[in-house]
C-alpha cells in the first residue's frame, strides 16, 4: 500500500510526535532486504553505515528499518543486543527527521543501519551519529529530488 492510498485514520496510526518504533517499522521481509542491500545508496559515518532505498513497502508507514551489528566484531550476543537496542533508540527519537521529507515528496524507503565500530558505544554517541547520518540522508534525499524536478520541467 503506497502513501497515496493511506486515508487519515492510518495516517494518525504514525503520528510523529509519539516517538515509537513498531512492528510495522520495522524491516523484516527478505527480498526487501536483500533489495536494499543489493541496489540501496549508503551514507557513513566512522561507525555507522545507513543503506537506503527508495521501494514500494507492504505498509503504510514512509519508512521501515533494519538494525544489524556483526557477530565477527561482537563475538557476544548480549554486546550486539545492547548496540542494536541503542542504535534503535536513537532511530526512534530522530525519525521524525526523514519521516516528513518523505511523506511530502510520498515516498517510502528502507534503511539498514550496519554498524561497524570495534567498541561498544555510549548512547550519547550513537545518537549523534544517526543524527548526523539522517541529517545527511535528507539533504542527499532533497539535492537528488530538487534535480529531478529541474530535469522534468
Amino acid at each position: 500500500m503506497s502513501l497515496n492510498e493511506t486515508s487519515e485514520v492510518e495516517k494518525k496510526t504514525w503520528d510523529l510526535t509519539r516517538e515509537t518504533l513498531r512492528k510495522e517499522e520495522r524491516l523484516t521481509r527478505k527480498k526487501l532486504i536483500e533489495d536494499t542491500h543489493k541496489n540501496g545508496m549508503s551514507v557513513k559515518t566512522p561507525a555507522i553505515v545507513m543503506v537506503y532505498h527508495f521501494t514500494e513497502l507492504p505498509e503504510t508507514f514512509p519508512a521501515q528499518a533494519l538494525f544489524t551489528v556483526s557477530k565477527r566484531i561482537f563475538k557476544r550476543a548480549h554486546d550486539r543486543n545492547r548496540v542494536k537496542r541503542l542504535l534503535r533508540e536513537a532511530y526512534r527519537k530522530q525519525k521524525h527527521i526523514v519521516y516528513s521529507s518523505l511523506t511530502e515528496q510520498n515516498k517510502q524507503a528502507a534503511f539498514l543501519f550496519i554498524f561497524t565500530g570495534r567498541q561498544q558505544p555510549n548512547s550519547a554517541y550513537v545518537h549523534g551519529k544517526i543524527f548526523e547520518l539522517l541529517k545527511r540522508f535528507n539533504a542527499q534525499f532533497d539535492k537528488t529530488d530538487s534535480s529531478e524536478k529541474v530535469w522534468i520541467e
